[in-house]
């Protein structure tokens, strides 16, 4: 199925989630009505994601004989129905967190667009669609981090996020630049046959990693995160804790297993592990510090993405031909596991900040006397946090680490279980607040009284919950799933 003849099928999806955007834009422009706008976004982010299920087209997009932009294969309409989930739960909490006053249809159209550029980024095969795809999917973000106008913490957030971000970009846009002075091509076919690097291209593709590793929350480019999640508004916290991760990691994936394939994977393969290695020791410690629930949540954000990198390190290194397309395929399923669990953990817990307005630690003492039902689901997605089974969290570290230690990364993998451990820290600890500390009446503006969850966001949390739940219970379909993708990543 194509929308018009001269537009590829692999295209539809994205093409749908674009025109969708602007058809929302109209219909809002004209009605004025953020329930309607809502609604047709959601309907648009249910037909993309049926028209990927129902047929999910492959093949390579060029223009005019030139390079191939854009190859849809079964790893990137994999990753793409994943992101899809994603958008579709936090579309919800992005109607209810931002209240009523602030709630307009733009809001919708913005989801739409970074939605779009989420799905071409495990697409992107030049250097330029990833740029641009990438962009797509930072703008829209930039833009909600900042939805709150007449807030300063959020006027401050989307302020930081534009600028740090930007830089990020920039930094990677001259990487590209290298690459390019290096090799004559910014294909990934083209510079993946690179015989053998020179200090040009090594250094260009240490400065494209070091924007990916910004976008992904890795230590040492962390540190807008636990700023801007605090200051963000909390739907727009949960986006970008659950869209962004997972779709710059399936580019990561492409990158590893192309462009920075062969001689340069041992270099790549060694960064990313020093990188992996200071977020998960950075991400667990400071987590178990933090009196701000959202603060904390950004932190364990950076300590997971570190945890989900481990399976990507032992990937770097490994050859790409047909005896370890098993392993490569393992690695990168694991990592692509442990990112969609993380993301569905993610927003069940912001879901639960939204309905129950809570702030801070302090809030959540004695949740387990008052919300019992909210406590216990929110209970089942801390315990999978910290990796407790049979809950997704634990599978999810389990196939994250055991491609690393086939791959001869043991050490690496014993260094992450550890850190796990430490990072159990944090989920128990809010736990142990939730059912054995006394209610509290909690006066200061710093830390509002919680207020009774609101039915719609107890039911995200709760679903949120039983997904992670079933996952963790029955992993067999997903992992099976994003096996067969990661043997067809191109």
């Amino acid at each position: 199925m194509t929308f018009l003849p001269m537009i590829p099928a692999p295209l539809d999806p994205a093409l749908l989630l674009a025109l969708g955007a602007l058809a929302t834009l109209l219909l809002g422009s004209f009605t004025r009505q953020a329930w309607v706008a809502f609604l047709f976004a959601s309907q648009i982010l249910l037909a993309a994601l049926g028209l990927l299920l129902a047929t999910p087209a492959t093949g390579a997009i060029s223009f005019e004989g030139g390079p191939v932009l854009l190859a849809f294969s079964p790893f990137a309409n994999t990753v793409a129905v994943l992101l899809l989930v994603l958008a579709l739960l936090a579309t919800p909490l992005l109607w209810a967190g931002v209240g009523t006053e602030r709630r307009r249809p733009e809001l919708a159209v913005l989801l739409l667009l970074a939605t779009t550029g989420a799905i071409l980024l495990p697409a992107a095969n030049h250097l330029l669609s990833f740029y641009v795809a990438l962009e797509l999917l930072s703008f829209p973000l930039y833009v909600l981090c900042a939805w709150l106008r007449d807030d300063a913490k959020s006027s401050e957030a989307g302020l930081k996020y534009f600028v740090l971000g930007s830089l990020a970009s920039g930094l990677t846009l001259f990487g590209m630049s290298l690459l390019y002075a290096a090799t004559g091509a910014l294909d990934f076919q083209t510079l993946a046959a690179m015989a053998e690097p020179t200090p040009l291209y090594l250094v260009g593709a240490a400065l494209v990693m070091a924007g990916v590793a910004f976008k992904l929350s890795l230590v040492p480019f962390h540190f807008y995160t636990p700023d801007v999640y605090e200051g963000a508004p909390t739907p727009v916290t949960a986006l970008l804790a659950a869209l962004p991760k997972l779709a710059v990691a399936a580019l990561l994936i492409r990158l590893l297993v192309g462009p920075f394939h062969g001689p340069t994977a041992l270099l790549v393969g060694q960064g990313l592990a020093c990188l992996a290695v200071a977020s998960m020791a950075v991400g667990a410690v400071m987590a178990i510090v933090q009196g701000n629930l959202k603060r904390l949540l950004a932190f364990s954000t950076i300590a997971n993405v570190g945890f989900a990198m481990v399976p990507l390190v032992a990937l770097a290194g490994l050859p790409a031909d047909s005896n370890h397309l098993a392993l490569i395929a393992a690695a990168a399923s694991g990592a692509l596991f442990y990112l969609f669990v993380y993301g569905l953990t993610s927003v069940g817990l912001f879901a639960a900040l939204i309905g129950g307005n809570f702030t801070t630690v302090a809030c959540l003492k004695g949740l387990a006397k008052r919300q019992p039902l909210l406590a216990t689901a929110m209970g089942l997605l801390l315990f999978s946090l910290a990796g407790i089974p049979p809950l997704a969290g634990f599978m999810g570290k389990l196939l994250a680490f055991t491609p690393a230690v086939q791959a001869g990364w043991g050490l690496l993998a014993l260094i992450g279980v550890v850190f796990s451990v430490v990072a159990s820290a944090y989920s128990l600890w809010l736990v142990k607040v939730m059912v054995f500390d006394a209610p509290t009446q909690i006066t200061t503006k710093a830390t509002p009284q919680a207020t009774p969850v609101a039915w719609p966001m107890q039911a995200m949390v709760a679903a949120c919950a039983l997904l992670v739940l079933l996952v963790g219970v029955f992993p067999a379909p997903l992992q099976t799933l994003l096996l067969a993708a990661g043997t067809a990543i191109y």
